[in-house]
């Protein structure tokens, strides 16, 4: 059956804009990501991303990556570590895990990590119905 190879390293800058698109679209509007006097308030740096738009766009990532390979996103675990600012580069990195399917993930911004977890991508033919 094979293995999918471990995903190319991942970066992007998410705009300013994008914790009040995405509170738009999911409904979170909780104050830390959307003014910044409240996020100030609250000892934050500014207003921080949604974790779960982090979250999103790595396992979009990884999903699209498995998909390359004929397989798939199985699951995701993460866990946030720290506050993530738009406007500020994250870095995703992936290696190989404890087994042939799992790969760690970190992602990092300004020197930091931020998001860390497991992901398993399995092969083509590992997830077909019996």
């Amino acid at each position: 059956m094979g293995e999918v190879p471990v995903p190319a390293p991942l970066m992007w800058e998410p705009a300013a804009g994008v914790p009040r698109d995405y509170a738009q679209v999911s409904g979170d509007r909780s104050a830390v990501h959307l003014d910044e006097a409240v996020a100030s308030r609250v000892g934050l740096p500014g207003v921080i991303l949604h974790g779960m738009y982090v979250y999103g766009y790595v396992a979009t990532y990884l999903g699209r990556h498995a998909a390359g390979h004929g397989g798939r996103l199985a699951s995701f675990e993460c866990r946030f570590q720290a506050p993530m600012l738009p406007g500020a580069p994250i870095q995703v990195r992936f290696e190989r895990g404890d087994t042939q399917e799992s790969v760690r993930v970190e992602a990092r911004q300004s020197d930091r990590s931020v998001l860390s977890g497991v992901a398993v991508l399995t092969p083509a033919g590992s997830h077909d119905a019996p």
